[in-house]
């Protein structure tokens, strides 16, 4: 707007101004909301921030090495809100440990270990709650599960463990160890051995031998469908078919194939007690699954060591029961071994499963 001569002139701005004008005091404006935003969003954070704090179980460690058991079992439970569930149940079944409360401790534990086994101080609490409660061999069963699955330096340990007392063996009887040297196995960061299958198990059987139709002390190969490698026979107990016991009808092999387990049974324990190792191993099949939480490696080297020790043995039989499930055949029997230090007279069962027309062993339990 201009004065000219004492009278006002009015000239209307261009529209392209306008425009410009007004997109720059909606920029403005978007830009302060935007800014205001941010700032609510910060603020919301820092308030709830220590709601997701990690909290640590330290007083209450702190109360339990002091040997305050109930004051750190009154600790946990204020803390409960505050703790990680895992924290949480590790420090107060501690605290139910120090008081003899074996039961809520194992209630407590339980669920985490089935999560994570690999946590060696759930596992060595849980296992104290089930020897607490004289469930000796489950809390020997967890330990040695974590260890084997956690622990690859102990895994290796317990093999040099094993190899050591080979030699002391052989060196007080003033004998040449015969037992092989261990393989010990890398292990990755994951707590996982690198190797899991040396070049020894190679020596599992890979055909029948020819048929036997029946089963005497001159005919130390398996039967039909037993493994390539002959046993050497030696005095045993032999355990013909009549002997075979409690059949259950509705479960029962066939009579060719009670004649093969009859025979294979027969031919393991010459086996055994002629310290033929690789006869022995031969019986077991590939897919075995080793009791004690055992790889197949490792069960594998075990074996080897402790049939090859030397020392005479001797192994008899007398079997009870034959049933079939599955597929499965599972030999139930008495077993009476003999050597200079063990005597045992004990029930075990084997189980075996046809691979590729042989008859081998999958498991091996105590009854």
């Amino acid at each position: 707007m201009l004065k000219l001569a004492g009278s006002f002139v009015s000239f209307p701005l261009m529209p392209s101004i306008l425009t410009e004008i007004r997109l720059s005091r909606k920029l403005c404006l978007e830009h302060k909301l935007s800014q205001f935003f941010q700032g609510a969003l910060l603020l919301f954070f820092v308030s709830i921030a220590p709601a997701f704090a990690y909290v640590s179980p330290q007083p209450v460690e702190n109360l339990l090495l002091k040997g305050d058991s109930k004051a750190a079992l009154a600790q946990a439970d204020a803390l409960k809100k505050d703790l990680s569930p895992v924290d949480y149940a590790n420090t107060k079944a501690s605290a139910l440990l120090m008081l003899g409360r074996w039961q809520e401790a194992a209630n407590l534990l339980e669920p985490y270990y089935e999560k994570d086994r690999t946590n060696l101080l759930l596992a060595n609490n849980y296992a104290v709650a089930l020897w607490g409660m004289d469930k000796k061999d489950q809390a020997r069963k967890v330990l040695e599960t974590s260890l084997n699955t956690a622990s690859p330096a102990f895994r290796s340990l317990r093999k040099i463990y094993s190899a050591q007392a080979a030699e002391a063996y052989a060196k007080a009887l003033n004998e040449k160890n015969l037992a092989p040297p261990p393989i010990l196995l890398a292990g990755s960061s994951g707590g996982t051995d690198l190797v899991d299958k040396p070049v020894v198990v190679a020596q599992a059987p890979k055909a029948p031998a020819p048929p036997t139709p029946t089963v005497t002390a001159a005919a130390p190969a398996p039967s039909t469908q037993a493994p390539k490698t002959s046993p050497v026979a030696t005095p045993v107990t032999e355990v013909p078919p009549a002997q075979v016991a409690a059949v259950e009808k509705d479960a029962a092999p066939s009579p060719q194939e009670l004649e093969t387990i009859t025979a294979n049974m027969n031919g393991w324990v010459k086996a055994w007690s002629s310290k033929n190792v690789k006869s022995y191993l031969a019986y077991y099949s590939p897919s075995f699954s080793p009791d004690k939480g055992l790889s197949y490696s490792e069960w594998y080297e075990q074996r080897k060591q402790r049939v090859a020790k030397p020392g005479a043995i001797n192994v008899e039989i007398r079997i009870t029961k034959v049933v079939k499930s599955k597929g499965k055949i599972v030999v139930t029997f008495r077993q009476k071994y003999n050597s200079a230090n063990v005597n045992t007279n004990s029930v075990k069962c084997l189980e075996w499963v046809n691979d590729k027309g042989t008859w081998l062993i999958a498991r091996e339990f105590n009854k």
